[in-house]
């Protein structure tokens, strides 16, 4: 051990030795410091407090963070960074997963009580009532780290859990409406249609959706500008945020797209786009951006559009259904007209092709029948 003589500023004289302490135990990282004294024999004492000090920690440097003491504090500081990474369609599922889920349960809970058997009977228990318990274990395991990396905590409990069997769960019924309660919902919708642009406004909306399969929020984000009507094309390429206010990305790069539509469709919009600009004249306003903007408001929302669906389906003697119906029943006509999946898949904008088969394989009966038909050509012909 060196100990070096150090004149100071005001002309004092002091004594400094830069020791090595050893390697920390938590990091990894080698750990040195600097001492100082007024004596070297001053110095030399410090240094072995200093080893042992060091040695009585556990061999580590580690700091705890007096600010983060519960999972309610560290949701909270986790959410603040997490937030900047992610699109907000992302965040806001997360924050659902922290807010009914994880909070309720351990959000009171202080950090240092929060061990590895704690984490494990809260994923076991979890796991008997939620089928999506292995989100919710990773966003508290991220949670988690985020901890350790702020020194708050010296390891990860959740890290060392271990994920229960998933219960393969029952295959939903996608709901899609009946041939014959389709032909009646359109021609009352085409009827009520004629009596006011409000009116128009929303049966437009609703047989879009049937036409092209968007999701509601793609819908409320198209903007003129999207459309086509020379080519009798549609650009999907945001979609609006109700919790948020705002417009964003699609829910996947694959929502990103371009679908034709049928001629009627096209015609349909022509009609719509100068009733449409005609209102707004009416009333002195510039023509609208969006496409379902009305001079009372600018988007879309979710829960008047289904009050106004709930109240057709009513009025036109047809059980209720809702607007993600168009969407399934979009997918089953195309099925059974002989699209394949792969186009269906484009048309959607699902990421992958797996989940195209998984929702709508059982949707197309008629060209299951016609299997049939083809082994009786294949079989004759040998």
């Amino acid at each position: 051990m060196k100990i070096t003589e150090v004149k100071k500023k005001n002309g004092s004289t002091v004594y400094r030795a830069n020791i090595y302490l050893g390697i920390d135990q938590i990091t990894g990282k080698k750990i040195k410091t600097s001492i100082t004294g007024r004596t070297k024999k001053e110095v030399s004492r410090k240094v072995k407090h200093a080893q042992q000090d060091f040695a009585n920690t556990g061999a580590t440097r580690f700091t705890i963070q007096t600010d983060i003491k519960t999972i309610n504090d560290l949701a909270e500081a986790w959410l603040e960074n997490y937030q900047n990474t992610v699109k907000p369609q992302t965040l806001r599922g997360t924050k659902i997963l922290i807010k009914n889920h994880i909070l309720p349960t351990l959000g009171q809970m202080p950090l240092d009580r929060f061990s590895t058997p704690v984490a494990q009977k809260f994923i076991n228990d979890l796991a008997r009532c939620f089928n999506q318990f292995d989100k919710v274990r990773s966003v508290l395991s991220r949670m988690f780290q985020y901890a350790v990396v702020l020194q708050t905590i010296q390891h990860n409990p959740v890290r060392d859990t271990m994920l229960p069997r998933k219960n393969k769960p029952r295959t939903k019924k996608v709901k899609y409406i009946q041939p014959e309660d389709l032909k009646k919902f359109l021609a009352y919708v085409d009827g009520v249609g004629q009596k006011d642009f409000a009116r128009f406004n929303y049966t437009v909306a609703f047989k879009l959706l049937l036409a092209t399969g968007m999701r509601i929020g793609e819908l409320s984000a198209l903007e003129w500008s999207d459309i086509n009507l020379k080519d009798n094309t549609i650009k999907i390429n945001k979609t609006y945020l109700q919790e948020i206010k705002a417009v964003g990305e699609t829910k996947t790069k694959a929502g990103e797209r371009i679908i034709s539509v049928d001629k009627a469709t096209a015609l349909m919009l022509k009609q719509y786009k100068n009733r449409q600009r005609l209102k707004f004249l009416e009333i002195g306003a510039r023509a609208p951006v969006r496409v379902f903007q009305t001079p009372t408001r600018q988007y879309l929302l979710r829960n008047n559009f289904q009050q106004v669906l709930d109240l057709d389906c009513k009025n036109a003697g047809i059980p209720r259904f809702t607007f993600h119906a168009f969407r399934h029943t979009h997918a089953s006509l195309l099925l059974n007209a002989g699209i394949s999946y792969k186009e269906l898949q484009h048309r959607l904008g699902h990421s992958n092709i797996s989940m195209t088969l998984d929702t709508y394989s059982h949707l197309s009966k008629d060209k299951e029948k016609e299997a049939v038909i083809y082994f009786e050509k294949a079989i004759n012909n040998l």
